[in-house]
């Protein structure tokens, strides 16, 4: 049976064939929501050489929290640090200042575990790693200042020879 005139109109809207509208319609939003995710995770993530001076930090260590998914959590850390201007969980402390672990629990999505971090750094070494920092990219004029909230290390890259 011949298509009449009326069934091509209805096939058609502004000019675009009704299944590729369907499809763009559900494509597109899932293409922008994933654009958004990639630039909100990679958005202050900065990969820096730093030479490391001393580990002032627990192996495992996390600091109690209120969260609805997760509960209560009491703090826990496997032992205080020498500095106790630190913060509770410590600091690795390098050329470039200060830096963060992440926490021991709950497990960091992204990047490597605290446990995995610790045992491959070692003071006296150089390294490149991923560091989140929402002050911007961390330089050697940042060595002498604290910050409550230094940046976190996420990932030990490379491992220079030392």
């Amino acid at each position: 049976m011949p298509r009449t005139s009326d069934q091509k109109q209805d096939e058609v809207i502004l000019g675009i064939p009704r299944k590729r509208m369907i499809v763009w319609l559900t494509v597109a939003p899932m293409i922008l929501m994933l654009s958004f995710v990639s630039w909100n995770v990679s958005k202050d993530r900065y990969v820096i050489t730093v030479k490391v001076a001393e580990m002032d930090a627990p192996r495992d260590c996390w600091e109690a929290s209120n969260n609805f998914l997760l509960g209560k959590s009491r703090a826990h850390r496997s032992h205080p640090p020498r500095r106790a201007y630190l913060g509770y969980c410590g600091a690795v402390r390098t050329s470039l200042g200060n830096f963060a672990l992440p926490h021991s629990y709950p497990r960091p999505w992204l990047g490597q575990k605290r446990a995995d971090i610790y045992d491959r750094m070692r003071p006296g070494c150089k390294y490149d790693i991923v560091v989140i920092s929402p002050k911007g990219r961390p330089t050697s004029r940042n060595r002498g200042i604290a910050s409550n909230n230094p940046p976190l290390i996420r990932r030990v890259m490379f491992t220079y020879p030392c």
